[in-house]
């Protein structure tokens, strides 16, 4: 009977030791990624960044034609676009790569969701024009999923034991 207990208890050690050996790896995994976050999150403090977000969802479709595609327009738009839509985008392939959580992309889901709806058809234009069928698609997808998401969800980044739901 001495040498059961003995057993399971060095059995349940085992495991548990294994189970932190696989959080510490899952951590250690997403701390090798953090310079790239606080860097997007340095980006997105930035005046220029906030004053092309601005520009795209206010006065890109106003001023230009979508037939243009994007490489047709100014550069100064070119640069609007490619300054905002590649850091959502960014953001987005954190997501996806498991680095970031859906409670801290929520806070930006109205600017993937107002971007997209501004540079869409610069974006699908440019997809015929240059032969780059997958050029922002993976924003694309996540404004889509974005634009379901009730608005004040975002307010669970707010409550310590919000929901951490993923989208698959």
């Amino acid at each position: 009977m001495l040498n059961f207990v003995a057993i399971s208890l060095s059995v349940l050690a085992l495991l548990s030791s294994t189970y932190f050996a696989f959080q510490q790896v899952s951590s250690m995994k997403r701390a090798n990624y953090l310079p790239a976050y606080l860097e997007l999150l340095n980006e997105f403090r930035s005046a220029t960044f906030h004053q092309h977000h601005w520009y795209i969802t206010n006065r890109l479709a106003a001023e230009h034609d979508p037939d243009l595609g994007i490489s047709g327009l100014p550069s100064e738009a070119q640069e609007a676009i490619y300054d905002v839509a590649f850091f959502l985008h960014n953001f987005v392939v954190l997501r996806r790569l498991g680095i970031i959580d859906d409670r801290y992309l929520m806070t930006l889901n109205n600017r993937v969701i107002r971007t997209w709806e501004a540079i869409g058809p610069f974006v699908r234009r440019e997809r015929e024009l240059v032969p780059i069928p997958h050029l922002l698609q993976i924003l694309e997808e996540y404004a889509a999923l974005a634009a379901v998401v009730p608005p004040d969800s975002g307010r669970s980044l707010l409550q310590p034991d919000g929901p951490r739901r993923q989208h698959t």
